[in-house]
């Protein structure tokens, strides 16, 4: 009828494809009656409906359902999934893996599995251990609707499951914490301390066994417990020595946390072993038996003990040491070049030697053979003078004792080696410095082939070679062009060509070029120190000279004494000394005739280390009463550096000893008065006290002004 509907109210379990539930009705043009007199047996009808209640336009029915598109072919609805179930295949437990945990399932709604093709699955937290939950969702594309969730649980993996190992197992006690790496890992990832498990440690730090626990935490579970030991030190017994006939020294290597140490020893390698001492000292590294007869052999060896909570922890034994009770075996102190045809050996005196034998080898390993001897226990030197310049030879000593008219013979000492190369240069105090250039001066060696000389501009810095000398004879060179105000400093060594080759000493001592050195000023040549004050005693830098010209200012009362300086002539102010004239001191230009140790001087009076300058009148050290440098007339000494004497030129005695010892006979004295001291200046004197009756600068009278403590 065209204005009567008939109601369907259809209960459907709808899927899709040709899997289990109840198929959709299909209408179609040929089975349209069959079809609606189908859904008419399962309708169910309002009371408007059974009353025949009818519309009467189409255009205003209220009717909710949904229509058919066309003719032939009803409005279906999309099945809802959210009454149905899920169920977990594997259980509702699963443990952790370290990767995400989708449970197999599957999906009932009204007792029918639907295919899953019809719905969706997700999961959340279902990585970490702890409660997941896995949700369906019905994919409307395929007609259906609604969700579905379960919770399942993710357990944490047990440690114990993983193969936990330590990375050490071994430990040496030295009483620090031995805490060894763990390698544990799951599915190829190692596990992280702090996060997937903690550690604690038990007896980490004593002897004996230690382990370590592993707990889990977070995704992991139960707990591992590992084992390792930490293990005495090796003990280490040195050596054995005799000291003495009668007296044999152990040595060893301090153990790491004994408490104390037990000796043992016995007489033959058959006996049995003996306590013979316990060293309850810990840092004890040594112990002397007394308890021995000379030429008797003994066999010791050495425990370590720890004491714990009352009980002795015993370490192991060492080696066994066997020693022979006889005279001590020297020690080598040294070996150097005495030569470059000879070295000197050195060692510590032996007490109870009689004497000492010297071997010789080429190889530290190699034969020895014997050198010579050396009576007497006191002697503790030899030189070999057989070496070949540059080779270098291995040496050993042995001490013997006398005894019965045979010699007991001790043990060779440690081989020490030595070479024979050419002797330690060293720079001259001649050395001359100047602005831009020095003039280097060294000691002729002996032996030496020529010199290389080295250069830097710091005393321990890098030297680097500015000179190779190739006469053994040259013993200057300058070095010039260098920057004025600049430091630098000069090794030297020398070199003996042997066989084609330069065999090398050692390097001198350095040589410093500072600011300070010659200058040339005001007609003068001057030395100035490193801070620039002018140096007024030059006779250590120039040495001793040939000749010397002797100045006397007669009125500023004193004398210059000037060297040599090539072709520019005596400009060199060696020193300067306070002096006394008088007014008959003679001026002009003169030359020295005669020296006298002592003479008698008008007074009468007397005066040492005299030089005679003309006539009468000398050079002479203030006077004494008597021929006695212990009778010095004080009240004239302190009138040095005035006008006071008779016409001689008085000094203090050293003053007067340096030109009596200097100056040759027909030295040049120049005597003239100028209100200009000279480029040195004036000395100055201390006055003595009355009691004072010797020159404190007289060399024979040193010791009694250091015993007084008074110059």
């Amino acid at each position: 009828m065209k204005h009567t509907k008939a109601l369907l109210v259809c209960a459907l379990i709808l899927t899709l494809g040709t899997g289990p539930g109840v198929s959709a009705l299909a209408e179609s043009p040929d089975s349209a009656e069959e079809n609606r007199q189908a859904v008419q047996d399962t309708s169910y009808l309002t009371a408007e409906e059974e009353n025949g209640a009818d519309t009467a336009n189409d255009s205003n029915d209220t009717d909710t359902w949904p229509q058919p598109k066309s003719e032939g072919e009803p409005q279906v609805s999309a099945a809802d999934i959210s009454h149905g179930e899920i169920h977990l295949l594997n259980g509702e437990e699963y443990t952790y893996s370290g990767a995400d945990i989708q449970p197999e399932i599957k999906v009932f709604c009204e007792g029918a599995e639907l295919e899953r093709s019809v719905y969706k699955i997700s999961c959340q937290n279902n990585r970490n251990a702890g409660v997941a939950t896995i949700q369906v969702e019905g994919n409307e594309e395929a007609g259906y609707t609604g969700k579905l969730e379960r919770t399942f649980h993710i357990t944490p993996m047990s440690v114990e499951k993983l193969g936990a190992a330590l990375k050490t197992t071994e430990y040496v006690y030295d009483g620090k914490a031995k805490r060894p790496e763990v390698n544990i890992s799951y599915n190829g990832k190692a596990l992280t301390a702090g996060s997937d498990y903690t550690v604690s440690y038990v007896n980490d730090k004593e002897i004996g066994t230690a382990s370590v626990a592993l707990n889990g935490t977070g995704n992991y579970s139960g707990r591992v417990t590992l084992s390792y030991r930490i293990n005495w030190p090796q003990t280490v017994l040195n050596q054995t020595t005799p000291v003495s006939m009668n007296q044999i020294k152990l040595t060893w290597k301090k153990a790491a946390g004994a408490s104390g140490y037990c000796l043992y020893r016995k007489t033959s390698s058959s006996a049995s072993y003996k306590l013979l001492a316990t060293v309850t000292s810990p840092s004890a590294v040594s112990y002397t038996d007394a308890a021995v007869k000379e030429g008797q052999t003994y066999y010791y060896r050495l425990r370590p003990y720890r004491n714990v909570n009352g009980k002795k922890v015993w370490g192991n034994y060492s080696v066994v040491r066997k020693q022979k009770a006889c005279v001590a075996t020297p020690v080598i102190a040294k070996t150097a070049s005495a030569s470059c045809r000879s070295v000197k050996v050195t060692w510590k005196k032996v007490s109870g030697a009689s004497g000492y034998v010297v071997y010789r080898s080429t190889s530290p390993d190699g034969k020895y053979k014997r050198l010579g001897s050396v009576k007497g226990g006191s002697k503790v030197s030899y030189t070999d003078k057989k070496c070949t310049c540059g080779t270098t030879y291995y040496y050993k000593v042995r001490a013997y004792r006398s005894a019965g008219g045979k010699n007991a013979y001790g043990y060779a000492s440690d081989a020490k080696s030595g070479k024979a190369v050419p002797s330690k240069v060293s720079f001259s105090k001649q050395t001359e410095r100047y602005g831009t250039k020095v003039i280097l001066k060294w000691n002729k060696t002996k032996d030496a082939s020529g010199y290389v000389i080295y250069r830097s501009s710091r005393k321990s810095g890098k030297y680097t070679k500015i000179k190779t000398i190739t006469k053994a004879d040259t013993v200057k060179w300058t070095d010039s062009g260098l920057k004025k105000g600049n430091v630098y400093y000069y090794k030297i060594r020398a070199y003996r060509n042997v066989k084609g080759e330069k065999v090398y000493g050692p390097y001198s001592a350095a040589y410093k070029k500072d600011k300070g050195g010659w200058v040339y000023k005001d007609g003068f040549k001057l030395y100035y120190n490193s801070k620039g004050k002018l140096v007024k005693d030059v006779s250590c830098y120039i040495g001793k000279q040939n000749s010397y010209v002797l100045k006397v200012n007669k009125q500023k009362n004193v004398v210059t004494v000037y060297a040599k300086d090539g072709k520019n002539g005596y400009i060199i102010p060696v020193k300067a000394f306070i002096c006394a004239t008088g007014k008959a001191t003679p001026v002009g230009t003169f030359h020295t005739p005669q020296k006298y140790r002592w003479l008698l001087l008008v007074g009468p009076c007397y005066g040492q280390w005299c030089t005679g300058i003309q006539g009468d009148f000398l050079f002479h050290s203030s006077p004494y009463k008597t021929r006695n440098n212990q009778d010095l007339d004080v009240p004239e000494y302190n009138k040095l550096g005035t006008t006071c004497s008779h016409g001689c030129v008085r000094l203090q005695a050293g003053d007067a000893k340096w030109i009596y010892d200097h100056c040759k006979i027909g030295t040049k004295v120049v005597i003239y008065n100028s209100s200009y001291a000279g480029p040195l200046g004036k000395p100055s004197a201390a006055k003595l006290s009355s009691s004072h009756k010797w020159d404190p600068t007289d060399p024979n009278m040193y010791s009694k002004c250091q015993k007084k403590g008074c110059h």
